[in-house]
């Protein structure tokens, strides 16, 4: 059950999505976005991390010309909306928005990076996934990154641009 405090969030990715539903472009993003993140689970099962990602990896930006913002924020919706997904939300959105924001031609990286625990936490280690562009978060807030220690990078080479 969602906080009080995060109603206006998911009410506007709702709203995003409804926006989207509304043109045949849209349509045909979300319903290819859609197809994609139901598919990451089982793909992620069934290989090694550097292969699942390199498989998630697109070959070439087909998407070039789209809106980099408009495939953000439905992929940021798309993510936050899906509760069945045993992924946490950063890891859901880190995904989608490497995928197919590289499909627009954007040179994204994901990092993943772990911390301890706090006190007030359940013990054991905490994770977290964030993209990055030219070698800085991406639409990530400071503070969700803080305490975390980069544990892996993908790609592991630097982005040309």
């Amino acid at each position: 059950m969602p906080s009080l405090r995060s109603i206006p969030r998911f009410i506007s990715a709702a709203a995003t999505l409804a926006r989207a539903e509304m043109s045949r472009e849209g349509r045909a993003m979300l319903a290819e976005m859609r197809r994609v993140q139901r598919s990451l689970p089982q793909r992620y099962q069934a290989r090694p991390l550097p292969d699942f990602l390199a498989e998630l990896t697109p070959e070439q930006a087909d998407w070039a010309g789209r809106d980099e913002e408009q495939v953000r924020a439905l992929t940021d919706a798309l993510a936050l909306l899906d509760r069945r997904s045993p992924f946490g939300l950063c890891l859901r959105r880190s995904l989608l928005r490497y995928h197919f924001l590289r499909r627009t031609g954007l040179s994204l990286g994901i990092v993943f990076a772990m911390r301890a625990r706090r006190a007030d936490e359940p013990p054991g280690m905490a994770g977290h996934a964030w993209n990055i562009l030219r070698e800085q978060p991406y639409h990530e807030r400071p503070e969700d990154m803080a305490g975390f220690t980069e544990v892996y990078r993908w790609p592991q080479e630097k982005p040309r641009d």
